[in-house]
Order: structure tokens, then C-alpha cells, then sequence
């Protein structure tokens, strides 16, 4: 059993663990706590809070037995204690060690805890005086209701309320001290005054000096003698629970405080030691289950694995086995499949898991999921998870948009394109042959010489075509064709590009100035539309791909956000219900 100390003096320290080992059998384990400047300065003060607070969770303690001393306030000391319990693994008890009770609890009792008796009765305190040393022989119980009708006094948050008797909350404790009057039949009356009337009207004797308050009880309110130190069994912070206080002068078994002390101690020995034996025994029985889902199975089974169960199997529900076997003690249900009655412990997540699934609906398809080998998984808040969610479902519509319009417009290229494409070949061969062409003049004069097979005139005059197709007289075939009808360069597709290849020769091709500027402008500008198609078209393909990687990206985010939001919820199921895994069925045990 690990004890920590905070705020000894070293011998100090030594002396208290030694009467602790001396009265409990098992050993102890007592560290005492030096923060970064332990040895300028007794506080531990707010600046040394982060320091101290890791430090702390470093010495994995049980108990911390601490002396307010220790620390420059109140506050900074239950900070510390709350952060200490919150990321501490184990149940950490705290325990209040007093060298000067009235100096070391003034301060605590500003803070205004609720003090637990050992009579199990409890108030907010926090007025010193009502504390007593010594025990409290006898007293007398004296109802007040009908002997005042209303009080001034100021409560806890230092406001000055008119009270009456019924008004009085249940369980305060009013000290004399802050009462300022009571209103009576005979009029306003100063507390002393009031308070030797009163008790001189009682058959019971007691003695003003022995009452130092007023307490609000269930039947009513009663004269309060104060609270001995030996009776206050804890006390009760906002976040913090102190289990017990005892004086660093009285460690003995005669005293009250200490002797409770020591039994819980004991106590707590004896159900860690029958909790070891129990966890063996549970930790050894069979884990089996069904799921829709092989992800959640198997993110199920690292987690039970985690925490030492290894006896667990989650089976799909579409598995031939799937009814419990021989070992079986509890059994996971997943999902709506039906209930198997000859389990002996049914455990029902199917309505929490169908919860947790519901956040990743339209989101990831969890047959997809796969658990990432030595990977550490981040905690996630839902409102996180929500909203990066919402982020990336943005992100995935804004892709999916940019891949459709790349895809629309890489469609309409590629057709541009593959028309283009087919003109551009065509394009270079008609650019050639009007390079080495025959002018139209030079052609109408040596007509009568002109021995070729077949010619093709190109003009923009049919009149002028007929005339020099006569003056042909010995070309056996001739083909007249107006440049000018095609005035755009996918024009050039209406060609007949198998018949005219064959007059596309030397000496065959016939063309007026003008017909060939016109085509060769066409021509030039296929070409160019062919390579800027060609260019556009690959410059959507990048696009595609480039976004096609970003989404593949993407959803690797979405499903890691998954496994994320999966992991942590699973495991905060499984810390929720591990008491049902803590207790083993008769058949079982």
C-alpha cells in the first residue's frame, strides 16, 4: 500500500509512517512529497501547480496524508488533491493531518465543508469556535421553536438573513456569534441576553458558556454544544472527499480518529487482497458475444484485452458458431439478434451500441474500418467529433463536386479532342501538299501539257473550276472542290479524307491564292485547337487525380475520426459497466 505525504517535516514524516506499520499488518510504502522549491520556501503555491500536480501522479499513491501548511491557499491545496483523483488510476484516499487544530482548520473552514459525524448527522461549518477539544460528557437536547419568533443572523455566504424556526434550513448550524438578535414576545434581544432567559426557564440545567450555537434539526432547532474533534468522522469539499482527520500528537489506538483511521486501513487491505483473488477468477472467465460488425468486435476484444481479459470472443452474427460454448459465463449481446437463453450472464449493449453507431451513419461504412496496428488513439469529446465530422463531410461534398465538374469537362475534351485529333493528321498532310501545289495561273497555261492521272482543283468559282477542267483535256480524272464551304476547322471532317489522300500528290493538286490562305488558316487552326484540347483534356485528368488522391486522403481521415470516435466510446461503455464483469455468477464461481 502506497502512502503520500505532503507538508511533513521529514522526522515528522518517518514518525507518523512508523506508528502507521506498527498497527498494520501488511507493509506500507511511504514517500513524502518535496516540490521544486521545498527547500526555500513551506508552500506550495500556484505557480509550482503543474510541476506538483505531475509529481504527484508519479508516486501512484493510495493514501495522501497532507498538512494544510503545505500550501500558499485552501484553493490551490483541493486543486491539487481533485487533479491528483481525477488522473490518478486508482482510488486515492485523502486523509487530513492536523499539528494545530485551531490554526490548520481555520483556513479549511473557509471554504465551508460539510462535516460527517460519526452519529452520522452533517452541517456546513465554518466558524472555528464551534470545534471543541475535549469530549462532550452531557447535554442536554432544548427545542427552541416557541421561545423566539424570528432570528437575525448571517449565513454561510455572509448574508444577513430574518429567519424563523421552520425557516431555518434543515441541517445548519448557526453559530452564536453570528446571531445578531432574537425576536421574542418581550421584544428584540441581544443573544446573551436571550440565552440566560431561556435556559433559566429550563428544568434541565446547562450552562450558557456550554452552548456556542444552533442547530436546525428534522423536529427542529436545538441548542448546540459544539463538535468534538474525536467525533468528525470526514469532512466534505465541493470535489473532495477528506476520509479523515487526525492530530500529528495523538497517533495512537486510544484515539478515536486514529483507531478509524487504522481499521479502514485494514479494511482497505482486505478487499484489495479478495478483489486480487476475485479479479484471477473473473478475469479467467469467458467473454462471448455477437456483433453485425467485425470492427466493434474486434475493437472490443483489444479493449477487454487491455484491462487483462483475454478469454473473449465476438463472433459475427452471420457465423455458423454462433452459440455459446462450454466456457461460456457472460454473454455480450451487440445487437436485435435473438436472445440465447442458456447463457448464464447476459450483458445488453445492443440499444448503447446502436447509439454510438448512429454518429457515423452516412459518414463511413464500418466494414471498411480496420483497427491500425501500434497506433495511439486520441480521446475525442462528442461536440469534437461532431464537428470535425460536419468538416469533413464538407470537404468530402466540396471533392466529390470538383470531381464531377473535372470529369464533365475531361467528357466534352475528350470528344473535342479525339474529333480534333483525327482532323490534326489530316491537317499536316493538306498543310504539305498545298506547299508544293500548283498555282492556279501557272496550271491554266501549261494546261495542254498536263499529262497527270487525276488532279484536284481547289477554287471558290465553279464557272472558274469548269473553265480550266476543259482546258485539262488530257487528265483523265479531275475533282473540283470549294475550300469555302468549310468555314470552321471541325469542318474539315466533311472531307473524304480516304479519296482525296490519293490527289493530295505532287503536280496533282490545283489551288488558287486565296483557296490555300483559307485552308491553311483552317488547317493551322485545327491544330491548335488539337493540342489546346489535347492539353485541356490532360490538365482535367490531373485534376481528377490529383483530387481522386486528396478524397482517398480523406477518407482515410474519415475513417481514423471513426476508429477515433468507435475506441473511445466502446471503452467508456466498458468502463461504465465493468461492475457487471466484477461479480461472477453462482454457476461460475
Amino acid at each position: 500500500m502506497q502512502l503520500v505525504g505532503i507538508g511533513f517535516a521529514s522526522s515528522n514524516w518517518d514518525s507518523l509512517v512508523k506508528q502507521l506499520q506498527k498497527q498494520l499488518p501488511h507493509q506500507l510504502n511511504g514517500k513524502l512529497f518535496v516540490d521544486s522549491v521545498s527547500a526555500t520556501a513551506a508552500e506550495i503555491s500556484s505557480k509550482e501547480f503543474e510541476y506538483a500536480s505531475a509529481e504527484l501522479k508519479k508516486l501512484n499513491a493510495d493514501w495522501v496524508l497532507f498538512s494544510p501548511g503545505a500550501f500558499e491557499t485552501p484553493e490551490v491545496c483541493f486543486k491539487l488533491l481533485e487533479e491528483l483523483k481525477n488522473n490518478s488510476a486508482k482510488n486515492v484516499n485523502y486523509v487530513l493531518v492536523l499539528d494545530d487544530l485551531s490554526h490548520d482548520l481555520s483556513a479549511l473552514l473557509k471554504l465551508q465543508p460539510v462535516l460527517e459525524l460519526v452519529n452520522k448527522m452533517q452541517f456546513r461549518l465554518s466558524a472555528p469556535e464551534m470545534l471543541l477539544t475535549h469530549h462532550i460528557r452531557s447535554f442536554p437536547r432544548i427545542r427552541l421553536d416557541n421561545d423566539f419568533q424570528t432570528i437575525d443572523y448571517t449565513n454561510h455566504f455572509g448574508i444577513l438573513v430574518r429567519q424563523s424556526a421552520s425557516d431555518v434550513p434543515l441541517n445548519t448550524l448557526i453559530p452564536l456569534n453570528n446571531i445578531q438578535k432574537f425576536e421574542t414576545e418581550n421584544g428584540d434581544l441581544a443573544p446573551e441576553i436571550w440565552l440566560q432567559k431561556f435556559l433559566g426557564k429550563q428544568g434541565k440545567p446547562a450552562l450558557p458558556e456550554r452552548a456556542v450555537g444552533i442547530l436546525r434539526e428534522a423536529k427542529g432547532c436545538y441548542l448546540f454544544p459544539g463538535i468534538p474533534f474525536n467525533s468528525i468522522q470526514r469532512l466534505n469539499f465541493e470535489n473532495i472527499k477528506v476520509e479523515h482527520l487526525i492530530r500529528l500528537d495523538e497517533c495512537t489506538l486510544k484515539n478515536p480518529p486514529f483507531k478509524r483511521f487504522i481499521e479502514q486501513m485494514k479494511g482497505e487491505h482486505k478487499r484489495w487482497q479478495k478483489e486480487q483473488q476475485q479479479n484471477k477468477k473473473i478475469k479467467a472467465a469467458a467473454v462471448h458475444g455477437s456483433g453485425k460488425y467485425l470492427i466493434v468486435n474486434a475493437l472490443l476484444e483489444k479493449l477487454f484485452s487491455e484491462i487483462g481479459w483475454t478469454n473473449v470472443k465476438l463472433q459475427t452474427n452471420t457465423d455458423s458458431t454462433l452459440l455459446p460454448q462450454k466456457d461460456t459465463v457472460y454473454w455480450l449481446k451487440l445487437d436485435e439478434s435473438p436472445e440465447i437463453k442458456s447463457k448464464l450472464c447476459l450483458i445488453d449493449w445492443s440499444a448503447d451500441l446502436q447509439q454510438i453507431l448512429a454518429a457515423l451513419e452516412d459518414f463511413v461504412e464500418l466494414n471498411d474500418l480496420q483497427i491500425a496496428e501500434n497506433s495511439a488513439v486520441l480521446p475525442i469529446q462528442k461536440a469534437e467529433f461532431v464537428k470535425m465530422r460536419e468538416y469533413l463531410l464538407t470537404e468530402e461534398k466540396a471533392l466529390e463536386s470538383t470531381i464531377h465538374q473535372a470529369e464533365s469537362s475531361q467528357m466534352l475534351y475528350e470528344q473535342e479532342r479525339d474529333v480534333l485529333q483525327n482532323i490534326n493528321a489530316f491537317s499536316k498532310i493538306l498543310i504539305a501538299a498545298l506547299s508544293k501545289s500548283t498555282t492556279w495561273e501557272d496550271a491554266a497555261e501549261n494546261a495542254a501539257e498536263a499529262k497527270m492521272s487525276k488532279t484536284l482543283l481547289l477554287c471558290e468559282e465553279e464557272n472558274l473550276a469548269a473553265e480550266l477542267n476543259l482546258k485539262l483535256s488530257k487528265v483523265q480524272r479531275k475533282l473540283w472542290i470549294n475550300p469555302f464551304k468549310f468555314q470552321q476547322p471541325e469542318d474539315l471532317t466533311q472531307f473524304n479524307t480516304k479519296m482525296i489522300l490519293s490527289y493530295l500528290k505532287p503536280k496533282n493538286l490545283i489551288v488558287t491564292a486565296a483557296a490555300r490562305a483559307h485552308l491553311e488558316n483552317l488547317c493551322r487552326q485545327a491544330i491548335e485547337q488539337g493540342e489546346k484540347a489535347e492539353t485541356v483534356f490532360n490538365e482535367q485528368n490531373k485534376i481528377i487525380e490529383h483530387t481522386k488522391t486528396d478524397a482517398a486522403l480523406l477518407m482515410k481521415n474519415k475513417n481514423n475520426l471513426a476508429l477515433r470516435w468507435l475506441h473511445v466510446s466502446l471503452k467508456q461503455l466498458l468502463y461504465r459497466d465493468r461492475h457487471s464483469f466484477q461479480t461472477l455468477p453462482e454457476k461460475a464461481a
